[in-house]
């Protein structure tokens, strides 16, 4: 939100002090200051000094040129008293007060003037238009100010020719502050320094009929809108704003329409409260209905886009058609043009996330939507009213009718809170005095009623919704009181830092990983309803039936994840698509399941509802090269055994061995793995841990991924952490050396290799260190239906040197239980 300087200082008393150190003091108080924007002319004294208000003494034409005026202008004892000027713009005539710019000056575009001779002529200055003050991107003529303006006095003093403005980044909790007396109400009372009242404007004539008989306003769904005010204004002129307005929305990041809309525009700017006015001979009936639009209603924008409504969506009807968006944006059908006399000026309360919800829909977001999603203050809608009319009796010449229209009427009050002055100093952690603590929430507008000698009583404003509690109460005494107050200690109970064990085996297991060669990424929770779909899982697959968002962002974004491997698909295409080479990829992250419900914790918004679990899973995706064999080749392809490696290392780094297994009847719950190139993992003790394999092309194609193969692996974290990083019994490994004996075994071609190595480490006993398979051999030296397998048996004990007969002996115990188990043969 941009926020004029000076128009701040008018609500509070900042004389003598910095725009720096009012961005301190918002900063220091809890409302982020992003920066600091200088606009306008360059606002060092001596170049401000050279704009002044001038009077036009005479105007005649050009002797040398039919479209100039030769004008001598008045600027002013100090200023060399009178300067003849030569001016192409026709919107004035001799007696007219004018802004003028003395040579030497430079302008807000960066142009500085000097005297020139125009056409024979000499012209010592320049009329400003508002095109040249930054106030219009086009300006048809000069700028006329008011006559009451002092000749030859500094333009600064009336317009901002050079001014400061603050950037501010304002949370969705603070609906006040989107105003700029709600700004300048938080540096109130943070520096400590008076505010003034609301903004208010002189009186306005009242006449003609009151604004009930004029129009009705009914409101059919409450729960969308609890206050709707109008107000009734007749014989108002359409024309352009003054430069005082156009300049200060200019400033404040807005764009200068015309008077109706500018006046309703600093209203908002300046208050909070948005307004929308209609063209009173334009609403049919002489009413106004605020309701939910009937489904497939359409409606003409003031873009000139016809929008189709749905019946979540709230409009501001006649008795005949929709004439609003409501909060959103108008229609044509009531629009303010150049015909229009009479208007009819709402302000109003509208739901939140309604409005959130219809902007989504619609795709349009305005100043005005941007404040009612956050919530507004019913109460801003008589001050917001009037000081409104009062600007239109001003500016527009109009006349107000008596009284004003307030369906739904004011809200309750909030409700009151309990205090306690200590309590606050403990949460705070240092001491407040009380007396001080009572200032600060008073002035906050806090209403403090002393209850007992403990504590008080404290009435929140309706402004601001989120004090709802003791400590949201505390929170504001200590930002306000200042947390530099502080003081600076330390931990009573300090401990030396140190990682969980999850979190250890997140960090091993990244920086295995990391070490294959493989990037991390992190991709959307929210995915959209269809991603799963190419998968394949079959009916009832607990992974078909996510969460779903009640406010999705885009359908694309509309549930959460069941799993990984959509996420990363969507960044292996992503990546080819910008033909960058395929990446290889993993992520840790969460899902979102509701295979075992869990209640909400009771200081949940619903306490005791049913949530999802969120299982903590690992998912890696390989679908190009995984290093280089040497520093001038290319890498290594990669295929299932690449994969099989990875999830060896990652397992390896935190203590776990992995097992395979094939899928078998578990297949069908992984329909989109090669039923050949698959295989279910596992490790003691941790148990079964997930899948891996190649992701059928078929699969990888419906994702954007053609002509290159993808291999994937699925794994539960929750599963590897509880067994990860065991301690182990320390082992003199150099004392007695190593025995390897090789054996290669037939066995039927269904027989898992992790079956044989299983079975021969047990019945090799206690001195077998490992077994592993070194070699497969098929073809024609064994049987059809048979495979050999190549076993190397790696034999120690801790107490002596292994001799020939413990050796054999291990040998001879392997060999037969393979034979029993397996039917296996020695080859």
């Amino acid at each position: 939100m941009r926020v004029p300087f000076s128009w701040i200082k008018e609500y509070v008393a900042w004389e003598g002090n910095t725009v720096e150190e009012m961005a301190e003091v918002l900063t220091m108080s809890g409302t982020e200051v992003e920066g600091i924007h200088w606009v306008g002319a360059p606002r060092d004294p001596e170049n401000l000094a050279r704009f002044v208000v001038g009077k036009v003494l005479t105007k005649e034409k050009h002797p040398n040129a039919d479209k100039l005026n030769l004008c001598t202008v008045e600027v002013g004892e100090g200023n060399g008293g009178v300067r003849q000027i030569v001016c192409g713009a026709h919107n004035f005539e001799a007696g007219a007060t004018v802004p003028v710019s003395l040579s030497g000056a430079v302008l807000e575009n960066g142009l500085k003037l000097r005297k020139a001779n125009l056409r024979g002529v000499e012209s010592d200055g320049m009329i400003l238009s508002e095109q040249e003050l930054g106030y219009e991107q086009k300006s048809p003529g000069i700028a006329v100010l008011p006559d009451e303006w002092t000749v030859g006095a500094p333009l600064q003093d009336y317009l901002p020719v050079s001014e400061a403005v603050l950037e501010l980044e304002l949370t969705s909790n603070r609906p006040d502050c989107f105003s700029i007396y709600g700004i300048a109400r938080e540096v109130a009372a943070a520096a400590r320094v008076e505010l003034a009242p609301p903004p208010v404007a002189p009186p306005a004539a009242f006449g003609g009929a009151p604004a009930a008989e004029v129009v009705q306003v009914e409101i059919a769904d409450p729960d969308l809108c609890p206050r709707y005010g109008a107000t009734v204004v007749r014989g108002v002129t359409i024309e352009d704003s003054p430069a005082w307005l156009k300049a200060r929305l200019t400033h404040a990041g807005m764009r200068p329409i015309n008077n109706v809309v500018d006046v309703t525009n600093y209203v908002m700017l300046a208050y909070g409260q948005p307004l929308h006015a209609f063209d009173a001979g334009k609403i049919r009936g002489g009413k106004l209905i605020v309701r939910r639009a009937s489904a497939g209603e359409r409606i003409v924008t003031l873009d000139g886009v016809q929008r189709t409504l749905d019946d979540e969506m709230l409009v501001i009807a006649d008795v005949e058609r929709p004439l609003v968006i409501a909060g959103v944006f108008g229609s044509q059908d009531a629009e303010i043009d150049e015909h229009t006399t009479d208007l009819v000026l709402e302000a109003a309360t509208f739901s939140g996330p309604s409005i959130l919800r219809t902007e989504l829909h619609t795709g349009i977001r305005s100043e005005a939507s941007n404040r009612f999603e956050k919530g507004i203050d019913p109460n801003l809608v008589p001050g917001a009213l009037d000081f409104a009319d009062r600007l239109f009796a001003e500016l527009c010449g109009g006349t107000v009718a008596p009284g004003m229209v307030d369906a739904g009427g004011a809200p309750p009050a909030p409700a009151p809170l309990r205090y306690r002055p200590a309590r606050a100093d403990a949460l705070l952690g240092y001491e407040v005095p009380s007396a001080e603590q009572a200032g600060i929430l008073r002035r906050l507008e806090c209403e403090i009623y002393e209850s007992d000698a403990g504590g008080w009583t404290v009435t929140p404003p309706t402004f601001r919704p989120d004090l709802t509690r003791e400590v949201d109460l505390i929170e504001e005494v200590g930002r306000i009181a200042g947390y530099g107050r502080a003081p600076e200690t330390l931990p009573r109970h300090a401990t030396a830092g140190a990682l969980t064990v999850p979190q250890q085996v997140r960090r091993a297991v990244r920086r295995a990983l990391a070490g294959c060669g493989l990037h991390e990424v992190i991709t959307y929770t929210f995915i959209g309803p269809d991603a799963l779909a190419p998968l394949g899982l079959p009916e009832g697959d607990v992974r078909l039936d996510p969460v779903r968002l009640s406010n999705p962002m885009s359908v694309e974004q509309s549930v959460m994840r069941t799993m990984l491997l959509p996420g990363l698909l969507k960044a292996v295409k992503d990546n080819i698509d910008k033909l960058n080479d395929p990446p290889n990829l993993f992520e840790i992250g969460n899902v979102y399941l509701w295979d075992e419900p869990v209640p909400a914790p009771e200081h949940a918004a619903e306490p005791g509802a049913m949530l999802p679990s969120e299982p903590e899973a690992l998912a890696i995706v390989l679908s190009g090269p995984i290093g280089s064999d040497e520093w001038t080749g290319a890498g290594r392809p990669t295929d299932f055994y690449t994969l099989k490696g990875c999830v060896d290392r990652l397992l390896s780094s935190v203590g776990l061995t992995a097992d395979y297994a094939p899928l078998g009847e578990e297949a069908a719950r992984f329909p989109y793995l090669h039923p050949g190139k698959s295989a279910r993992v596992s490790a003691h003790p941790a148990g079964d841990l997930g899948v891996l394999g190649q992701v059928r092309p078929d699969v990888a194609a419906a994702y954007g991924i053609e002509d290159q193969a993808v291999y994937t692996a699925s794994l539960s974290m929750d599963r590897i952490a509880p067994a990860a990083l065991r301690t182990t019994a320390f082992e003199d490994l150099g004392a007695y050396p190593p025995a390897t004996q090789d054996l290669a075994v037939v066995v039927s071609r269904d027989v898992p290799a992790a079956a044989v190595v299983e079975q021969s480490r047990r019945a090799g006993g206690k001195l077998v260190r490992s077994v592993r398979v070194f070699d497969v051999y098929e073809g024609d030296q064994v049987p059809a239906d048979k495979r050999s397998l190549a076993l190397r048996v790696v034999m120690r004990s801790p107490e002596r040197t292994l001799n020939d007969k413990d050796i054999s002996g291990v040998r001879a115990k392997i060999i037969k239980a393979l034979e029993r188990e397996f039917q296996a043969t020695l080859r």
